[in-house]
């Protein structure tokens, strides 16, 4: 037995932190230990504040109080069935799609049992992030070609921040942050991006079009999770350009022109639930895309720093100050942006 900790959701507003113990891994199982875990801000606040639709599905029983929170992690592994797949061994330093836990029982077949070797030159606390920064990358999936052509990130949240650093290491540009928070868009430019629009100084897309000298971006990525902020992202790409949702719109948008704006413009609308990437849409991307690929991709990139991380991680926290990085992320956002609990 492992006696584990687990930082967890209790109810709306309400989080814990519980021991519990765990089992040695069946044959088809795999023990890994957390060095790190990372915040999704907008899946996790979603559950904190009580608003996720999940919650409210009776064919989702995981997606119900009290929840285990999180599923990005770094760790080590510390046993392995020995039947697991993968050629893993005891110590081998690995990211998995882990809640936030001490140590964590994966078991071949369920969805999170995805485990990835990271080289000895990526930081635990780097790879705890890995996960996530494959939701932010939807929008260069989606995209297909990005090499030299311009782009915009609209919201720069975590999922924003990780759609302009993955347009970035793609080889887009100019690359453009927008975001009415300022440490966002100083995160945006720490990490490369080639200019940033604050939507409260003027018009975004007179502010957009002065600095591209033309008329809208050829690639937008939509992150802010607003349905009404969909329509503004159309109105930002470029004629017969590509708008791509990264952030989840819960709820629907109050105005959309589909003559004006999309029809007549010839723009494309995509979706890009990073879950797309292990269901049966993913067999329709370019570039034969499936999880696999894309975690190997992003740990090479992130070994490398090809996806910069600079002023992105503004906490590590314990696991008992969840509650208190959920309130942050919430309510001061000048302050929060990349927060990582660290487990040893």
């Amino acid at each position: 037995m492992v006696r584990a900790r687990q930082a967890v959701i209790t109810e709306p507003f309400k989080t814990t932190v519980r021991e519990v113990e765990i089992p040695d891994p069946a044959p088809n199982q795999i023990l890994i230990g957390a060095e790190y875990s990372a915040i999704s801000a907008g899946t996790e606040l979603a559950v904190y504040t009580g608003t996720h639709q999940w919650l409210k599905d009776p064919a989702m029983p995981d997606w119900k109080f009290p929840f285990r929170s999180g599923y990005s992690a770094a760790g080590r592994v510390l046993k392995v069935g020995k039947e697991f797949p993968g050629g893993f061994a005891e110590g081998d330093r690995v990211s998995f799609p882990g809640n936030h836990a001490s140590a964590e029982l994966l078991t071949v077949g369920h969805e999170r049992c995805r485990v990835w070797k990271i080289p000895d030159n990526l930081g635990f606390d780097k790879a705890s992030i890995a996960c996530i920064s494959r939701y932010g990358m939807g929008v260069s999936v989606r995209a297909g070609l990005t090499v030299g052509r311009s782009a915009a990130v609209l919201g720069l949240g975590i999922i924003g921040q990780f759609s302009l650093r993955c347009l970035l290491a793609a080889g887009a540009g100019p690359v453009v942050g927008i975001d009415a928070v300022k440490m966002r868009r100083d995160a945006a430019l720490a990490a490369g991006a080639d200019h940033v629009i604050d939507p409260t100084a003027g018009d975004i897309k007179q502010q957009l079009n002065a600095f591209l000298g033309t008329k809208g971006a050829e690639i937008v990525g939509d992150a802010t999770g607003v349905p009404d902020a969909i329509p503004t992202a159309m109105s930002l790409a470029c004629d017969a350009g590509q708008v791509v949702v990264v952030g989840s719109p819960r709820g629907r948008a109050k105005e959309v022109n589909f003559y004006d704006d999309l029809h007549r413009r010839y723009i494309e609308v995509t979706g890009a639930h990073g879950n797309m990437l292990f269901e049966p849409a993913h067999t329709r991307l370019a570039g034969a895309w499936d999880i696999d690929k894309a975690q190997k991709w992003l740990i090479r990139q992130l070994a490398a720093g090809r996806l910069s991380l600079a002023g992105l991680v503004t906490h590590t926290i314990t696991p008992e100050q969840l509650g208190d990085a959920y309130e942050g992320l919430l309510k001061d956002k000048d302050n929060y942006l990349g927060v990582l609990m660290k487990w040893v």
